[in-house]
């Protein structure tokens, strides 16, 4: 077996427990992002937010994780890459001493868009120039 079809199979794979898991992180990542942002906004103290923000990433990597592994097509989808350009950002707001409350609500509003966008905008490779 080629190493490119183990990384991007013809036909994205599932495993057991798939949906259930997904929507079992998915809120923890809303739980966890809803009070992450409202701890910024509302000025709370940087140690009571780290463990909003460890369990925001973390339910976040396991998504994506299992995103990857369906089909690493999924890192050049639109759906992917701006997921990854939103991790990027919220390192480098994490590690800086800029306000990160507006960059933070802008993410939730592009994570809105990237989720809930069309099909011909979530599959569309910009490293391609079409979908895939």
């Amino acid at each position: 077996m080629r190493l490119s079809n183990i990384f991007f199979p013809e036909e994205s794979r599932g495993f057991p427990g798939k949906r259930w898991g997904n929507v079992i992180f998915r809120s923890l990542h809303l739980c966890g992002m809803a009070v992450y942002t409202g701890g910024l906004y509302f000025d709370v103290a940087a140690p009571l937010l780290t463990p909003w923000y460890i369990a925001t990433a973390a339910s976040g990597l396991l998504m994506m994780g299992a995103d990857i592994y369906s089909n690493g097509k999924w890192i050049f989808q639109n759906r992917g890459f701006l997921i990854i350009i939103k991790i990027l950002i919220l390192g480098i707001l994490h590690h800086s001493t800029i306000n990160p409350i507006w960059p933070v609500l802008w993410i939730i509003f592009a994570s809105g868009l990237i989720s809930h966008g069309t099909a011909t905008f979530r599959y569309y490779s910009i490293f391609h120039r079409r979908q895939i």
